[in-house]
């Protein structure tokens, strides 16, 4: 899949002008705090994923040389 088709799809504008969040009433002003709060969570996770990732790897790698 293209660039630009996945842009078109995924509704993203390329003009750095108007791919801008409008605060036009306070339902927008919240969309945008909704946002930053979710990207915050997803910072503070990442570490506990990769953690939980390289444990659920090494138990593998561990049941498999039992084997």
């Amino acid at each position: 899949m293209k660039e630009q088709e996945l842009n078109t799809m995924m509704g993203v504008v390329a003009d750095p002008i108007n791919n801008v969040y409008q605060i036009n009433s306070r339902k927008d002003m919240e969309e945008i705090q909704r946002i930053i709060r979710i990207f915050a969570i997803d910072n503070e996770q990442h570490n506990k994923h990769t953690m939980l990732s390289i444990k659920n790897l090494a138990t593998l790698k561990l049941v498999l040389s039992n084997n």
